[in-house]
C-alpha cells in the first residue's frame, strides 16, 4: 500500500492540470515526440492534465494591445528611434492591437515556438522599429512632424499588415502613445517656419479679400454700365421696330386704298361700258325728250330763217 501512494505521489510530481480559459486557445506540445515524432495539438476551452514531457501554451484569441517606451509588464522599454530623409535623428512611443485568428493558432506556434508574451515584446518590437526606420527614411521632416504624422505611421501599418497577414495575425491598428521627441533646435526652426508660413498665408488671405471686393466693386459697376446699356438697346429696338411697324401699316393702307381706286375706277368704266352698250335710238329720244322743256324752236328771217333754241 505504501508503495502504490508513493507510486501516485511520483505521478503528481511529473503530471499537472492547466486550464484554458475562455477566449483563448490551448497548444499541446510533445516536447520529446512520440512514434509519429513530434506534435503539437490545439485545444480548446477546458481542463487539461499535463503529463511528463508535455507542455501547454495559452495563445488569446481576442484583441491584444501591447505598447512600447514604458513599462509594460515585463521590461522598461526605450522608444522607437529613427531618421528623417535629412538624417534627423526622432523617437516615438508606439502601440499595437491585434489578434490572432482562432484557426491560426496552430501556425503561429509553429512559427515562432514562442508564446504571445514574445511574440508582443520581441518580433512585433523588430517588426515595428524596422517599418519605422524604411518609412521615415523617405520622409521630410517637417511633414513627419506637421501634417503628415499619421501618414507615417499608416504607412508603417501596412507593412506590419503585410508581414504578418499570413501567419493568421490580424493588425487592428498602431498608433502613438506620446508626442515625437525631436532635437530642441529643430523643434525651434520648425516652430519659426511654421509661424511664419501662417503669417504668410494669412497676408496671401488677406490681399484675396481684398482682391475679391475690388472685383466684386469692379463687376457691380460694370454691371450697372452693362445693364444701362441693355435698356438703351432695348428701348432702341423697340422704337425701330414700332416705326417699321407704322411704316408698315401706311404702306399697306396706301395699297388698299389704291386698289380701292383702281376698283371704283373699273367698276365706273365697266359701268360706262354697259351703259354706252344699251343705248339705241328710242334711248336717246326718250333722252332729248326728258331734256326738253316744252317750248318750240323760235324762227326768225325770212326766206332762210333762222332757228333759235332756247337757252
Amino acid at each position: 500500500m505504501k508503495k502504490l501512494f508513493a507510486v501516485l505521489g511520483a505521478l503528481a510530481l511529473f503530471c499537472s492540470c492547466t486550464v484554458v480559459p475562455a477566449g483563448y486557445k490551448g497548444v499541446k506540445v510533445y516536447l520529446l515526440g512520440n512514434k509519429k515524432g513530434a506534435e503539437v495539438k490545439v485545444l480548446d476551452v477546458g481542463r487539461y492534465r499535463i503529463g511528463p514531457n508535455r507542455k501547454i501554451y495559452i495563445f488569446p484569441v481576442f484583441q491584444q494591445d501591447f505598447t512600447w517606451g514604458k513599462d509594460n509588464g515585463s521590461s522598461p522599454h526605450d522608444p522607437f528611434r529613427f531618421q528623417s530623409k535629412e538624417g534627423i535623428s526622432l523617437a516615438v512611443d508606439l502601440g499595437i492591437s491585434f489578434h490572432i485568428v482562432p484557426d491560426s493558432v496552430r501556425a503561429v506556434f509553429v512559427k515562432w515556438r514562442k508564446d504571445i508574451d514574445y511574440i508582443a515584446n520581441v518580433y512585433f518590437d523588430d517588426l515595428l522599429h524596422d517599418a519605422l526606420i524604411h518609412v521615415g527614411s523617405n520622409m521630410a521632416i517637417e511633414d513627419i512632424y506637421g501634417p503628415k504624422k499619421q501618414l507615417l505611421i499608416d504607412r508603417v501599418d501596412s507593412m506590419v499588415v503585410a508581414r504578418v497577414k499570413p501567419y493568421g495575425i490580424v493588425i487592428d491598428r498602431i498608433f502613438i502613445t506620446n508626442d515625437l521627441k525631436l532635437p530642441d533646435v529643430i523643434v525651434k526652426a520648425i516652430n519659426s517656419k511654421m509661424e511664419a508660413t501662417q503669417i504668410a498665408q494669412q497676408r496671401e488671405n488677406e490681399l484675396r479679400e481684398v482682391e475679391a471686393d475690388a472685383s466684386k466693386k469692379i463687376a457691380q459697376s460694370k454691371g450697372e454700365s452693362e445693364s444701362k446699356l441693355i435698356k438703351e438697346k432695348m428701348q432702341n429696338a423697340i422704337n425701330l421696330l414700332q416705326a417699321n411697324t407704322q411704316s408698315e401699316i401706311l404702306v399697306i393702307q396706301a395699297k388698299s386704298q389704291a386698289q380701292s381706286t383702281i376698283i371704283s375706277a373699273q367698276s365706273q368704266s365697266e359701268a360706262n361700258k354697259m351703259l354706252q352698250s344699251s343705248m339705241n335710238e328710242n334711248l336717246i329720244e326718250m333722252k332729248k325728250i326728258e331734256k326738253w322743256d316744252g317750248h318750240l324752236p323760235t324762227f326768225t328771217g325770212s326766206s332762210n330763217p333762222n332757228i333759235t333754241l332756247p337757252h
